[in-house]
Formats: C-alpha cells, structure tokens, sequence
C-alpha cells in the first residue's frame, strides 16, 4: 500500500466524491435529500482542499492533523444534514456509512 502522504489528496478526494455518488445513485434514483447530503461533502471536501492549499502556502506539513479534523467534520456535517428532516434513512445511511469508508482508507 502506498504512502499516503504520498498520494494526491485530489486524487484521493475524486475518489471519495465519486464514491458517494455511486452509492445515492445505486437505487437508480438519487432524492432531493441524498442530492442535498453529496452536495454538503462536496463543499467539505472543497474546504479541505483549501486548508491543505493553505497550509502548503505556509510551508507546514502535517497534512494529517487537517486530514483528522475535517475527517470528522465532514461525517458531522453528512450526519446533521441527513437527519435535518427528523430521520435518516437507509439511503442517507448507506452514503454516511460509504463516506467513513472511503475515509478511513
């Protein structure tokens, strides 16, 4: 297994993003609410890839402190916004759950 440090975190980001929508879209229908949960980890992902941006502009290198802290913003963020409408289901779960996957690789 490669470094992951060593991996292009925007690789590694179009893969997650990619994943996720693979997931919504495995019933054949995505939903407004599935829609509105991908639509939240992208703009997290998006906010990630600024900080790591920033952070190389710095010159400061622990990519896995950032790494860890939206890691769990992301799945908190995911989480909030799946059970906005008082419950969370299968489908919002299943991406949730698709999600912590493909982060924890």
């Amino acid at each position: 297994m490669p470094d992951r440090d060593k991996i292009p975190y925007e690789t590694s980001l179009s893969s997650l993003l990619l994943s996720v929508v693979r997931q919504a879209q495995e019933d054949g229908l995505i939903s407004r609410d599935e829609g509105e949960l991908i639509n939240r980890i992208q703009i997290d992902a998006r906010d990630f890839e600024a900080e790591i941006a920033i952070a190389m502009k710095d010159g400061k290198t622990n990519f896995i402190d950032i790494f860890q802290a939206t890691k769990g913003k992301m799945i908190k963020n995911a989480t909030e916004i799946a059970k906005r409408d008082g419950h969370i289901t299968e489908d919002e779960e299943a991406i949730i759950n698709r999600l912590i996957r493909e982060l924890d690789k």
